[in-house]
């Protein structure tokens, strides 16, 4: 690519944000909001253009926006400042600590090649095993990309090049379906936990402020847990009669996760010190309504032990750049959409998009509008834009039609984590597993949306029986 066609895509990347945010700022304010209300939102959609475009890294577009907020006086310093103080954003910043120890340790690796060492004997038991190391490690590993990209890709790399299965003619051997079915876990993996994504505890902290709805880390397990896992167990069957991999019954891959698992040797220290302290914050967050503990301070104390006892090292935190751009962004974003309900911009979009429902019961209403939520990804490079725009809205608008609040802040919270598997470029993992060539973009996307509809299908059926079962409705 030449300079001048660099210096044209960048120019244009900020240009974009600049003149959304300009010409939303002086088109008329509607009737029913007031002016701040219309800046703030003239500011945050620029701010969200801004994500998707990226002129700058999101914590720096992130102070930027806070600036505008604080200088054309659309929120006070202490409301624009106020998502600093959030407990969900120290929650997620304390998840990626343990998600530091997982990785530095080798806890991760260690806990994949034993899943492959005992179910890798056939291409769905190799499937299985990845999957179920993707689970065990979901709850304490909210960067998808560090869980799925960092640990489970390389293995299922690896596995491919054992059996030779390259990109091309040979990946019909189980290249495909491996590469396919991994990248297709995550976001059922990340949807069972509300520390699995690190979107999640953006959802939760939505429905706190814009739809009065506490949800805890033990209340998102059990109302995502009984849907999500009957996706976990049936999408690699659909994947597999989709691809139908060559190889059947694969006896390599047993052999090199036993080899991988002994060349790891015995546990070390500090992959001991990570295991206590991630079971220990697993228990912590699902007593919590017991032990009236937050969850944000379970993650707290689980930071504090695996500084003391050595397990993670300020100094690695330090240059986990991913961990505090996280503080940022996180902590502004949640600012700005609290500013957006608080001035009330949710209530005046709720109204409109609930006109243009009409005529819907409210559980029609419900369902359409969550597939509009998940299929509208499409337009979104980024979970957390897509969340941080849409999920009040729609939530909110689905609520208004009657549908019941918990059940639809759950489901929507759901549906935030498998919409990013439509496209390769809607979360983190996607690029990684792209970029090894075993599809062309258009196959990938037709594979995509069928098991993405398939998954919505399954929350739909399976959800709602469960949550009737809860007394959500």
């Amino acid at each position: 690519m030449s300079t001048n066609s660099v210096a044209g895509k960048k120019l244009l990347s900020f240009l974009i944000p600049l003149v959304i945010g300009v010409v939303i700022w002086f088109i008329p304010v509607p009737d029913g909001l007031t002016p701040a209300a219309w800046h703030m939102f003239a500011i945050f959609a620029a701010t969200i253009a801004a994500i998707l475009t990226q002129p700058l890294p999101s914590g720096a577009v992130m102070l930027i926006a806070l600036c505008v907020v604080i200088f054309s006086k659309t929120l006070t310093e202490a409301k624009a400042l106020s998502g600093f103080a959030s407990g969900t954003v120290w929650l997620i910043f304390c998840a990626y600590v343990l998600s530091l120890g997982f990785v530095t340790s080798g806890l991760g690796k260690r806990i994949a090649y034993k899943m492959l060492s005992l179910f890798g004997g056939s291409s769905l038991g190799i499937a299985y095993s990845l999957g179920v190391s993707d689970l065990i490690m979901a709850p304490a590993m909210p960067s998808v990309t560090a869980r799925s990209g960092g640990i489970i890709f390389p293995i299922a790399r690896s596995i491919n090049d054992v059996l030779g299965s390259a990109p091309g003619v040979t990946g019909k051997r189980i290249g495909d379906f491996l590469t396919m079915v991994c990248f297709q876990f995550t976001p059922i993996t990340g949807a069972i936990f509300l520390t699995g994504m690190a979107a999640n505890p953006l959802v939760a902290s939505l429905a706190k402020s814009t739809l009065g709805l506490e949800i805890t880390w033990g209340g998102w397990f059990i109302s995502a847990v009984v849907p999500a896992m009957v996706c976990f167990c049936l999408m690699p069957l659909l994947v597999y009669k989709l691809l139908d991999p060559e190889l059947k019954h694969t006896p390599e891959a047993k052999a090199m996760g036993k080899q991988s698992l002994s060349e790891l040797g015995g546990m070390s220290s500090n992959e001991k010190k990570v295991a206590i302290g991630f079971v220990l914050a697993l228990v912590g967050w699902g007593t919590s309504l017991i032990t009236g503990i937050s969850a944000t301070s379970v993650g707290l104390g689980l930071a504090a032990y695996l500084f003391a006892t050595g397990a993670v090292s300020w100094k690695s935190l330090l240059n986990d750049h991913a961990a505090w751009d996280t503080v940022i962004w996180f902590s502004v974003i949640i600012s700005l959409a609290t500013g957006l309900a608080d001035l009330g911009f949710i209530k005046w979009m709720t109204v409109k998009l609930g006109s243009g429902i009409q005529g819907f019961g409210a559980m029609e209403a419900f369902i359409v509008l969550g597939v509009l939520y998940i299929y509208v990804h499409y337009l979104f490079a980024t979970a957390t834009g897509h969340v941080a725009a849409l999920y009040a809205p729609f939530a909110a608008t689905a609520i208004a039609a009657g549908a019941p609040p918990m059940m639809v802040a759950i489901c929507f919270g759901i549906f935030s984590n498998l919409m990013w598997g439509n496209t390769e470029y809607g979360g983190g993992p996607g690029p990684i597993y792209f970029a090894q060539g075993y599809f062309e973009r258009p196959r990938f996307y037709r594979i995509n949306l069928c098991v993405v509809t398939f998954n919505v299908i399954i929350i739909f059926a399976v959800g709602m029986l469960w949550w009737k079962l809860l007394g959500y409705y």
